[in-house]
């Protein structure tokens, strides 16, 4: 492991003077306080996301500074105010998503350390600035309208003013002027041991999963570990394979989870990046329930079994009694572990909709459809809906709207009780001006999710310039 000694650091970090904290003086954390040297501060947002501050001999340590230079602020305020000091040595990004690393901005002081892949995912992620200050305007005006039909008084309206509340900040943080997305300066690739003297913070790349970057960090002097967000829980349900991308790393995942629970007596507590605190016993049931799925789906795999036979081949899932008892029914973990499992099947094939971008680049509207009729029964492949469509919106965005319509036919076709497949291919065939077509698509989305405000706003709006006269 490569190892960084702290004195070496510590000279090459200039200390600059910024204010405490922003325009809020009620602090949006709950503090946990896990021993003298570790707190962790819960946002009090709809995101709950967990800042991690260590307190070491060699300097404050913070790991995942937030969404904005706004949220840092906010985090070094509360550090001052239960710690007395609010100067950071180290920032410490367990991945490259905005909302966990744009607040690296707020640590000027501070060494920002990632996994290398975090550093392009931030990188690369800055040009997309823009379109979420958008995007999050657009949510804000949402809560706000519909705060204004609410009982004050009601639940709901109190969860509606803290969405509000929180979309605000985002909002104020990435317009701030001067506003800058940093990514780590000090990056690896696979492990990278921090010397703070009383403490030794050692990291360890896990694996795509969450993202490209999800890193471990391992505390032996507090039997703790810090595990961002490689799990995501979407109520009481610990979600890891199915968060990201088509490409994951089971075999690391397993490998190296396996390698950090080998001591029973290493590891006490788990941090998640978002909602809970973990006693070591849910992660270690949770390493050896995606062992046996991993293990089992690919013997299936190797029958030649499909993935519906081999999901109902799938034994009741024994080791999810935490999740049980965090509420989840058995419903809930049957469709988890069709969620799961579909995300690990996938690493056992190839990617439709990757050969069929390929095709689409290549040859056009004939090539694609021609690949889509060869690949249609194959066994090496796999069709997944949500990839599909994303190929069909790049293919959209970039004015390609004849390939993107026959993307979103063949998705239709491959799922046609999905209401949003008739949904995009709608907004792509009434892109191309075909009106009556894209009345029909849009009907038929309708009829299979009611609820699609998206999809009966642009009925109406077809429907109204359909019987409407043709200006003079």
């Amino acid at each position: 492991m490569r190892r960084i000694p702290v004195p070496s650091l510590i000279a090459a970090v200039l200390f600059v003077t910024i204010p405490a904290a922003g325009a809020e003086t009620d602090l949006p954390f709950a503090v946990h306080r896990l021993s003298e040297r570790v707190l962790v501060l819960e946002e009090l947002t709809p995101w709950e996301s967990n800042h991690v501050v260590i307190v070491g001999e060699g300097g404050l340590v913070l790991v995942d500074p937030g969404h904005s230079a706004v949220m840092g602020r906010l985090i070094r305020a509360a550090a001052a105010r239960e710690l007395g000091r609010d100067r950071f040595a180290y920032v410490i990004d367990t991945h490259g998503h905005w909302g966990h690393t744009w607040g690296n901005a707020a640590f000027p002081e501070a060494l920002v350390i990632g996994h290398e892949a975090a550093a392009r995912e931030i990188a690369a992620d800055a040009a997309n600035r823009e379109r979420r200050v958008a995007f999050m305007r657009t949510q804000l005006a949402d809560t706000e309208a519909r705060l204004v039909a609410l009982d004050p008084a009601s639940e709901e309206a109190g969860a509606a003013r803290l969405q509000r509340d929180h979309l605000a900040r985002i909002v104020r943080g990435l317009e701030e002027p001067g506003f800058a997305v940093l990514p780590p300066q000090l990056t690896f690739n696979d492990r990278l041991g921090l010397d703070l003297g009383d403490l030794q913070l050692e990291m360890v790349f896990l694996g795509r999963a969450h993202s490209d970057s999800d890193i471990a960090i391992v505390i032996p002097e507090e039997k703790l570990l810090l595990l961002g967000c490689f799990v995501f829980e979407r109520g009481p349900l610990p979600i890891v394979g199915a968060q990201a991308q088509a490409e994951l790393d089971p075999e690391r995942w397993l490998a190296v989870l396996g390698e950090l629970l080998a001591d029973p007596a290493a590891i006490e507590h788990v941090v998640l990046g978002q909602h809970s605190l973990w006693p070591r016993e849910n992660l270690v049931a949770l390493h050896d329930y995606l062992g046996e799925l991993w293990r089992r789906l690919q013997a299936l795999d190797a029958e030649g079994v499909d993935f519906e036979t081999a999901l109902g081949r799938l034994p009741q899932p024994s080791q999810l009694g935490f999740v049980r008892a965090a509420g989840a029914t058995e419903e809930q973990i049957r469709e988890y572990e069709r969620t799961e499992a579909w995300a690990l099947w996938r690493q056992l094939k190839e990617s439709a909709a990757a050969i069929l971008s390929e095709a689409a680049d290549t040859g056009g509207v004939a090539a694609l459809t021609a690949r889509a009729r060869e690949l249609a029964g194959g066994p090496e492949v796999y069709f997944d809906e949500a990839e599909l469509n994303l190929l069909g919106y790049r293919l959209l965005l970039a004015g390609r709207v004849d390939d993107a319509i026959a993307v979103f036919e063949i998705n239709a076709e491959r799922f046609p009780g999905s209401w949003n497949v008739w949904d995009s291919l709608g907004e792509a065939v009434r892109t191309k001006g075909d009106t009556v077509r894209a009345i029909e698509l849009y009907r038929r989305s309708l009829e299979l999710n009611p609820d699609n405000a998206n999809g009966a706003q642009a009925l109406a709006q077809l429907e109204a310039a359909a019987v409407s006269p043709p200006a003079p």
